[in-house]
């Protein structure tokens, strides 16, 4: 019991100390820091500002936290709507960066009538297979546009794609030129001294690149040279773009080589394309301006197909 009362008086004497602390704080701020009541109340400051300093450690934190439990929820809904605002910003980004390519795609789609005078259908790459190379690719247009199988199709620059295998409403099945199956005559420029060489390229298993193999042996081709279709060809028109030539190997023996052409086309960036309304048998017209200046004479050929008979 006697300890009991000694605890009981300690913690009586400690309230009357805070209380008068308080009192002389209080007549101190009210009565300027100068006299005998300004020295008690510094007093009084130096003796409270330990307890003052322990309770705010104690209550900081719990104040912090019933804060943030409050105040949580806001801050998640705010950091969700910024998400969401960022999300779609971003999404409207892409939207404009894919539109302004379309565009570009579509411009060169009809600057093609200074390219090809012949009719065609500019239509949209909706499917694609799921090989590793593109081995085919379905459009939004088919029988309904006029489109009819092995009609050439070509990209927004003119150069060749493949050709239509299989076509119904509304829809067209493209074989494009890298598929192994596919086959294209084709034919080299003529150099000074030179003949061109005229072949057959096709696609090979696990490349992005053209092989012709039947090229002849003796004329001269070189790495760069541009490669077109052949009038030969019996499902293109002549003179479409196909590639360039990226390497010539002479077989042993000397009577065959292996020349690799990479197309124009980029295949994997390819959005839109143009089908040819063209068959076989239709009339097909070169135009051929030959410039002379001194010594060198430069031929610029100019393919445009007609739908005569």
């Amino acid at each position: 019991m006697a300890i009991a009362r000694r605890t009981s008086r300690r913690r009586y004497v400690l309230l009357v100390i805070v209380l008068t602390a308080v009192t002389l704080i209080t007549l101190d701020s009210r009565g300027g820091r100068s006299g005998p009541l300004g020295a008690l109340g510094r007093a009084a400051h130096t003796l409270v500002s330990p307890i003052q300093g322990a309770v705010e450690s104690i209550t900081t934190p719990i104040s912090d936290w019933w804060h943030g439990v409050t105040e949580g929820g806001d801050l998640k809904r705010d950091n969700r709507k910024l998400r969401e605002q960022l999300s779609m910003a971003q999404g409207s980004e892409r939207a404009a960066q894919r539109a302004i390519a379309e565009n570009e795609d579509l411009k060169k789609l009809l600057g093609l009538n200074s390219l090809l005078n012949v009719k065609r259908v500019n239509a949209r790459i909706v499917g694609r297979d799921t090989g590793n190379f593109d081995s085919s690719l379905t459009l939004d247009h088919g029988t309904e546009s006029g489109i009819a199988r092995d009609m050439p199709v070509v990209g927004p620059d003119g150069y060749l794609v493949g050709s239509v295998i299989d076509v119904g409403r509304n829809f067209a099945k493209v074989r494009v030129l890298t598929d192994p199956v596919f086959a294209v005559g084709v034919h080299t420029p003529k150099h000074p001294g030179a003949y061109a060489a005229t072949g057959t390229a096709s696609g090979r298993n696990g490349s992005r690149e053209l092989l012709v193999d039947d090229f002849d042996p003796q004329a001269k081709i070189l790495v760069g040279d541009q490669v077109v279709t052949s009038s030969l060809s019996t499902k293109f028109p002549p003179d479409l773009l196909v590639g360039s030539v990226t390497k010539v190997t002479d077989l042993p023996g000397g009577f065959s080589r292996d020349v690799s052409v990479k197309p124009y086309v980029d295949l994997g960036a390819l959005e839109n394309v143009s089908v040819l309304l063209w068959v076989q048998g239709q009339r097909d017209v070169v135009n051929t301006t030959t410039t002379t200046t001194g010594a060198t004479t430069t031929t610029t050929t100019t393919t445009t197909t007609t739908a005569g008979g």
